[in-house]
Order: structure tokens, then sequence, then C-alpha cells
């Protein structure tokens, strides 16, 4: 029994323990550092958009734009990854609310 016990407390295990645990409690000192960090990466972030608000890119918000983001927001299609990147308020969905700002916005003729 003491042999045994001699064995499994030996140099060589006693080594491999030591840096096994020193790599664990890194593994898990670098990971809590680094996950507040974390952020997930949304469609928008993703790519960029050179117009706010022109979903159908043709250089310009207009009504057809407007139009575009009312079809979404009651569910008669989805959006695409390249109009969401157009999206007014940069929070990954199109509502009413998104609508009714460029309708505001639109120039008065």
């Amino acid at each position: 029994m003491f042999t045994y016990i001699r064995q499994l407390f030996s140099h060589k295990n006693t080594r491999i323990f030591v840096l096994g645990l020193a790599s664990i409690v890194s593994c898990f000192a670098v990971g809590i550092r680094s996950a507040g960090e974390v952020q997930p990466i949304t469609l928008i972030e993703a790519g960029s958009a050179d117009l706010t608000g022109d979903i159908n890119d043709d250089g310009a918000v207009d009504l057809q734009d407007i139009r575009i983001i009312l079809e979404i927001a009651q569910g008669y299609r989805e959006a695409t990854p390249e109009e969401l990147r157009a999206d007014p308020d940069q929070n990954g969905a199109f509502t009413v609310d998104d609508a009714l700002r460029l309708l505001a916005a639109l120039p008065t003729r």
C-alpha cells in the first residue's frame, strides 16, 4: 500500500498534475477576463450601407424604401441581409417606427 501511494506521488506524476492544473487555471483566467469583451456580431456590424434607410439601394431614401420597410414589418416578406444593413435605427429589424422616421425625414416638395 505504501509503495502504491509513493508511486502515485512520484516526481513525474506530480509534475504532470501541476502542469495540468496550471493550464486549466490559466485558461479559466483568460476566459473570465475576455468574456466581458465578447460582443455579438449583428448583420449591421458585418457590413455597412452607404445610405441608412436606402433599402432598395437606388441611391436615395424615398417612398419605395418606406413601402419595403412596411412590407417587411407587417410580415409580407423577409428582409435580406443587404436590406438589414440599411436599417434606419441600426437595431437589425424593420418596424413601423422605422418607416415613420423615414417618412418624416423625406423632403417636402
